[in-house]
């Protein structure tokens, strides 16, 4: 399996790996090194020392290591995590004549980062569409994405939603952290908007009672950290750094409020089902949203968070306080997501995920 994160943060590969070895396979994942941890995985997993960590030269530096690593060893099926990794995946499946299968965790090329860079974008398309033939079978985490797939390549998208597995929620002994203060929360890669910013921002409008804590890490950090310092704010922010899975859903579980304020910002956003909002759901932890496509349905469906007018830090300011005052509206979405939440369990997904892999 093919992935270009530190392993320890993609809990979808994880859980995936997982579920294989659960099924008597040998699996190995390969990913980049950017951290510490040790990872505690029924599998076996190999992380790279990369000599280039962002650009057309980390996903270059990536492949080719992949690709000849692949190369001498022995393998029965090749998974690709996101079509970064899809180029040597493809190359190696032809190779050594093996199936592969592809797990499109985003609508790649209709991502934020490719917003405005036709060039960049189009040279990503034109990798996809000389890739795809090779793929054997794919899945992805939501129906449009899988739709718009299907449309393009005529390729069946299986839907594998990213749903927490019961088995990794943390245990009903918590270390309590900020006992005394309103926690609101988002977890997280620290990308573009995400409301990340507003947030901070709406900070100034909350009394002090209230802590804004970031759990994760990204791009935005230094930005993050330099715009609360601005502001001085930093008795109302705090950042987390990066924690594995069990340790941000400790913090997950002792929140207030969550935030998943992704804008609409590109099809792969619009499209998108992020992962936190599952997680705030087996947590029992209402959160606001702008609504987008995906998130919108489910709230609607089931009560299970509020969507907000739009991202200025003073709507924001306002939602929070309003919710978090609503006694009656806080104790019935808790309620609900209480009532719910089985319906949204990684098990579930795992009966989709026998198919494509054993059926």
């Amino acid at each position: 399996m093919a992935v270009t994160s530190d392993i320890f943060t993609d809990m979808r590969v994880i859980k995936v790996a997982s579920f294989l070895s659960k099924n008597n396979c040998k699996v190995q994942v390969l990913g980049r090194n950017t951290s510490d941890f040790e990872l505690k995985v029924p599998f076996e997993t190999k992380r790279f020392n990369m000599w280039f960590h962002r650009s057309f030269l980390f996903y270059i530096e990536y492949n080719l290591r992949f690709f000849f690593y692949g190369l001498f060893h022995k393998v029965d099926v090749i998974v690709s995590n996101d079509l970064d990794t899809l180029v040597s995946c493809s190359l190696l499946s032809k190779i050594k004549r093996v199936p592969l299968i592809y797990d499109s965790h985003e609508y790649f090329t209709e991502s934020v980062g490719l917003q405005d860079r036709n060039r960049v974008r189009a040279f990503w398309l034109w990798l996809e569409r000389i890739c795809m033939p090779a793929v054997s079978k794919a899945y992805t985490v939501s129906q449009p994405i899988s739709d718009a797939y299907k449309t393009k390549y005529d390729i069946d998208f299986k839907l594998i939603r990213n749903y927490p597995s019961v088995e990794n929620l943390p245990s009903s002994e918590l270390n309590m952290f900020f006992p005394e203060r309103k926690v609101i929360l988002y977890q997280g890669v620290f990308n573009p908007n995400r409301g990340l910013e507003e947030t901070i921002q709406a900070m100034q409008f909350l009394d002090d009672t209230y802590l804004f804590v970031l759990v994760g890490y990204g791009e935005l950090e230094g930005k993050l950290k330099s715009l609360t310092n601005q502001l001085n704010l930093q008795h109302k922010v705090h950042f987390t750094g990066k924690l594995p899975y069990e340790k941000m859903m400790q913090y997950t579980y002792q929140a207030d409020l969550g935030i998943a304020l992704e804008a609409p910002v590109g099809k792969s956003f619009e499209y998108s089902l992020p992962n936190k909002v599952f997680d705030y759901i087996h947590a029992s932890l209402p959160f606001i949203s702008l609504g987008t496509l995906e998130v919108k349905k489910i709230i609607e469906k089931d009560e299970i968070g509020v969507i907000i007018p739009n991202n200025q830090p003073e709507t924001i300011a306002h939602e929070i306080e309003k919710i978090l005052n609503d006694t009656e509206l806080y104790q019935r979405i808790q309620h609900i997501q209480q009532r719910v939440r089985q319906n949204y369990t990684w098990e579930n997904e795992e009966k989709v995920l026998n198919e494509i892999y054993f059926g």
